[in-house]
Formats: C-alpha cells, structure tokens, sequence
C-alpha cells in the first residue's frame, strides 16, 4: 500500500531531555491511524514534527514520499489539513466569515457550501462562532481543517469535552473522510473512540513505540480473558460448582468466570444451569476492549 507518512528512527531532545527515542511508524493512505499514549509520552511531540511545527533531533521522516528536511515545502502543506488541540477562532466573525479567511490561505479551496454540509454548520453559517456550542466549534475547526481538500488530515484528540451526542457526531464526519480516500492520523485519549474509528494504531509511552497494529490484532494479543457476571435465583451447592469445571469465583453477590471462549463457556453455563436446575439471572458479558490493551502496555500507575 502506499505509505502517505514514513517515520524512521525520529529523535527530539530538549536540552538534554530526550522525548522522542528513536521511533518508527507509518500511515497507508487512505486510513485512520490512531496515536496513542499517556500524558507526557510523546504524542504531540511526533505531531507537531509531522505537522512542520517543531523541528526533530535526528532521525527522519517522509510526507508523500517527501523526505522532509527543515521546513515543509508549500506543496506538502497544500496537501494537509490541521486541527490543533489548543486552537480558538475570533467570537465576533460568522462561521462562513470564518471559512473564507482560511480559504483565502490558499491557492485552492473546497466551496464554502461544501464545507458547510460536509460539517452539518449549514443552518449555522451566519451565527457568530462564540453562540456556537461546543460541538459545533469542534465541527468547524473539522471544516477548517478541510478547506483546502486535503489528502492527509491531522486531528489532535478532536472530541475532547464533548458530550456523546457531539462525540457520536464527529465520529461520524471522520468516517465520512475516510469514505472519501483521505487519511488522518488521530490522537485520542479516548480508547473506544481508537476502537471504532482506527485500521491500525500506535502505542508510545517515554518516547518509545511498544506496539502497533489493528485493535484487534492488540485485543487479541493482550487483552486478556472475557468475564461472564451472573446471578442465581438459588444458591447452589458446592458439589455444581464444582462440576461447572470452569475458573469461576464469587464476586459480592454474583459470580464470576474468566474464559478465553466467550461463546463455548456460556453454552457450558446454560447446560449447567439447566442440569442442576438453577435458574440464572442479570448475566453480564464483558469482552476485552483497547482500554485493558493500553493499561496492560504503559501500567496503571498515575503519572503527573
């Protein structure tokens, strides 16, 4: 596949603090690659380097089969679209009057309706940016981030603060980016939203790649065992727990089984159920998820 960012052996220090160790990734066209790590670890380093905000330490890195040096040529820059973490728009403009400032930037632009539909602002256009709610700010910096058509987008955790309407929203517009062949390169601290939008992700952490690859592919590596939580309408005895022949534990008021077959263990459990005349109920089941992935990888100690 065609690689849109190579990244090898990418180095940053600060004086003599070093925050990116040497660290290797790509992005295919046409995919969601999300970036992923704890505060401090790396993330907005390799994005604003990416981004031509920071220059790197050593290593290098490639955009459109671009070996970048210094600065990143206009033509690179013609092809990307940014949405910083920290950015605000003047209160006192329009969302259109905020659409064609940006698309004055540059050479060539999407129309302004475009925009408008692609980020659902069209009844919106002619509001003020500071009577815009926080979902709706957050969409128009996606229509800003658009406004030259860009091939390669960059979203620095894009639903931050939202509500899950608005999240589900963005969520939403992203994959829609994706339909259309562009690629974006995500960073989320939000692990269900990596889930959902990302083909491939990238775990750093002390400014070291640890793991890459698909969520599921991370899932089903390191993510344990699945639980089934369960309730019995009547006790029963030690002597069918034991014939449950499964690794199965009291938990409060229910029970609980750890199984790597999700699917064989609850057929085993009904039979069980049925056999011993025990009547089951409020049974949960809880699969491993890019959340216990991302603990089992970088720890669960807080970090400031």
């Amino acid at each position: 596949m065609e690689q849109i960012i190579e990244v090898k052996g990418l180095e940053k220090f600060y004086g003599n603090f070093q925050a990116l160790k040497g660290i290797d990734i790509y992005v295919n066209k046409g995919e969601i690659f999300g970036f992923l790590g704890p505060n401090g670890a790396g993330k907005t380093t390799t994005l604003e380097i990416l981004e031509g905000l920071r220059k790197h330490s050593g290593g290098g890195f490639w955009l459109f089969n671009n070996k970048i040096e210094n600065k990143l040529p206009r033509k690179i820059k013609e092809k990307m679209g940014v949405i910083l973490q920290e950015s605000e728009f003047i209160d006192h403009l329009k969302v259109r009057e905020i659409l064609e400032l940006f698309a004055s930037f540059f050479e060539h632009s999407m129309s302004i309706e475009r925009i408008l539909k692609m980020s659902q602002l069209e009844e919106k256009s002619e509001i003020f940016v500071e009577n815009l709610s926080g979902g709706q700010k957050k969409r128009l910096k996606i229509g800003v981030s658009m406004i030259n058509d860009p091939e390669l987008i960059f979203l620095d955790e894009p639903t931050t603060g939202l509500d899950p309407q608005s999240r589900e929203s963005i969520w939403t517009l992203i994959e829609n980016l994706r339909e259309e062949g562009r690629t974006i390169f995500l960073t989320t601290h939000y692990m269900e939203e990596a889930q959902r939008l990302c083909d491939r992700v990238a775990i750093i952490d002390r400014g070291k790649i640890i793991e890459e690859g698909s969520p599921r592919e991370l899932i089903n590596k390191y993510g344990g065992n699945s639980q089934i939580d369960f309730e019995c309408a009547t006790e029963p005895k030690e002597e069918a727990i034991k014939q449950l022949d499964e690794a199965i534990s009291k938990v409060d008021d229910h029970y609980r089984i750890e199984t790597s077959d999700l699917t064989e263990t609850l057929q085993k459990l009904v039979k069980w159920s049925e056999k011993f005349e025990i009547k089951l109920a409020n049974i949960f089941l809880v699969e491993p998820d890019l959340e216990d992935v991302f603990l089992t990888l970088t720890g669960r100690e807080l970090r400031e």
